[in-house]
């Protein structure tokens, strides 16, 4: 039997969560998963504002109980706990339900979503960049006809 193939562009990357590897994949070609990507990069810039002026004000308070932990400990903790679930359903959102388990496990650190993000920047730019080359190719190619 003839058979065709169909590379729709997906791209699959092993992740190695502290020793533990599995794998995500995400299609850098997909336009939904793109428009995805671009609304969840503007949320977590108006999220990360907010962010900083919630800090800002908790920073403020420089106040320490007689063991020296600052007094607002409890509210420092429960903001950084409330953007890792935030980012972590978001990230849930757009590559899966159950992504940012195999990504992260039970981590909650901030630096852990930089990780992320720096990582699969490299693959959608690189897709997004061939996209862009091909459309300009073919629109020389249509006014030279």
């Amino acid at each position: 039997m003839a058979g065709i193939k169909i590379n729709t562009g997906i791209i699959r990357l092993e992740v190695d969560c502290d020793g533990v590897k599995d794998e995500i994949s995400f299609n850098p070609n997909d336009v939904i998963f793109m428009e995805n990507i671009y609304r969840l990069m503007s949320e977590l810039e108006k999220k990360k504002k907010a962010y900083e002026e919630t800090e800002q004000k908790l920073n403020a308070n420089t106040g320490i109980d007689e063991n020296g932990i600052p007094v607002n400990m409890k509210e420092r903790l429960s903001l950084i706990s409330d953007i890792c679930f935030y980012i972590k359903g978001q990230i849930d959102e757009v590559f899966g339900v159950g992504t940012s388990k195999k990504l992260f496990g039970n981590a909650n650190t901030l630096d852990m979503f930089e990780q992320f993000f720096d990582g699969i920047t490299p693959y959608i730019q690189s897709a997004r960049e061939s996209k862009l080359s091909q459309y300009k190719n073919s629109a020389s190619r249509n006014v030279m006809l």
